[in-house]
């Protein structure tokens, strides 16, 4: 595995300098990551089942407001941002339980999603890679060469709207240069800030990248009712769901398990919360932290996350342990206290080096330099835009300086 030589990156940040962007690292894959008609049609089916989690989600989180499930409340909502408490949500009209309509993956190789962010960063980063391999001799996929139109068709269709106008709310994204640079090259989409004749208070499609900042935005009350009455729609709704890892327990949950199909369960690693001092097991065991503590390394291969909204802990891979450590300890003693203060934290199966299920010979090419590798697949709930590969020495694997970076195809 090679990174590009100087010339091909000249070519990329002599593509990006033109849209102010010359701080990029050199640090990417040489040539399209090959994954193989195989893994690519199997992420583009995984969109169904994908769908149908984002569904139940939304579906238990309102019933439980209107059941008024105390177990579920707490676990769901009870650490909202300011404001957005559970009157906040019981009060929220039908429409706000919608699914995202852009949404991207963080997956590892075994084909389990650890997250669906919505809609996630580096959206730019589909088009500028495909463009880049053009130029230099390497055959891409059309639909990577035509994205930015096919993503304002998406959004044409979700809106029905010919040049619908957006509002892309940048304050909270994790790399907002890279959706400028995607914002730029739409003609067919109408952005605010972009484009003059677009007013703040009158636009079509709202996109967030944060629920709190969404809620605490100059005109959240008039898109709210606007979105009411079918003249507006927000890409992710503005509930709190979509913004928290605690929804990646209710597959496995005993109180929500059964809403889920085995394929849609399937899609995600195993997943468990911290209660009473321990957790249940894939077996539906009861494990105290004590003892799992005690347990071989290889045996504690799992992730401790952080399961809440608050975007301070868990975005950018922060709030994210490793438990085969020798400091397995300490972290279950501060996630027990923790949650015995209200916290939701989470165990997760690492599936992290899982790549028995993947045999493109690029990959192995990746993997024999030992790196993690994380796949990010874009969707729109209609459509796969495309996948982006990322690739690092450390498990956590989100962009930083050391990160390689491609597109699969």
């Amino acid at each position: 595995m090679c990174v590009f030589s100087k010339l091909v990156y000249e070519e990329l940040a002599g593509r990006l300098g033109n849209n102010g962007c010359l701080s990029l690292r050199p640090l990417y894959f040489d040539a399209p990551i090959q994954l193989g008609a195989e893994k690519m049609s199997e992420v583009e089916n995984k969109r169904e089942g994908i769908n149908a989690f984002l569904s139940r989600v939304a579906y238990i989180g309102k019933t439980a407001l209107e059941n008024h499930d105390e177990s579920l409340l707490k676990l769901l909502f009870s650490e909202a941002p300011v404001g957005m408490n559970w009157t906040y949500h019981e009060e929220l009209p039908d429409c706000c339980w919608n699914t995202p309509f852009l949404y991207r993956t963080d997956e590892s190789l075994s084909g389990k999603i650890y997250e669906i962010q919505a809609p996630g960063s580096g959206w730019g980063d589909l088009y500028l890679f495909a463009k880049c391999y053009e130029s230099i001799g390497y055959r891409v996929p059309q639909t990577l060469l035509d994205f930015p139109k096919i993503y304002a068709s998406a959004i044409k269709k979700y809106t029905g709207c010919r040049r619908p106008r957006v509002y892309h709310m940048l304050d909270a994204a994790s790399v907002p240069y890279n959706m400028r640079y995607l914002m730029s090259l739409s003609d067919e989409l109408a952005y605010w800030g972009i484009d003059g004749s677009v007013k703040m208070r009158d636009v079509d499609f709202v996109v967030s990248h944060s629920v709190a900042s969404l809620v605490a935005s100059n005109f959240f009350a008039s898109y709210l009712e606007k979105e009411r009455k079918g003249e507006l729609l927000f890409s992710t709704q503005p509930n709190i769901l979509f913004d928290e890892k605690a929804i990646y327990l209710l597959p496995f949950y005993r109180k929500t398990r059964d809403c889920f199909s085995d394929d849609v369960r399937k899609l995600f690693p195993f997943t468990s919360v911290i209660e009473n001092g321990g957790f249940f097991d894939e077996q539906d065991v009861f494990v105290h932290l004590d003892e799992f503590v005690k347990r071989p390394k290889e045996e504690r291969r799992f992730f401790l996350k952080y399961g809440g909204p608050d975007t301070n802990r868990n975005w950018g891979s922060r709030s994210v342990y490793r438990l085969n450590g020798n400091d397995c300890e300490a972290l279950l003693g501060m996630a027990k206290k923790k949650s015995e203060n209200g916290e939701v934290w989470l165990l997760q199966r690492d599936c992290s080096m899982n790549d028995d299920t993947f045999y493109s010979e690029d990959i192995s090419r990746i993997r024999n330099n030992k790196l993690y590798v994380k796949l990010s697949s874009f969707y729109g709930k209609d459509i796969l835009f495309g996948v982006k590969i990322m690739a690092r020495k450390h498990f956590k694997v989100h962009g930083q300086d050391d990160t390689y970076t491609g597109i699969g195809v």
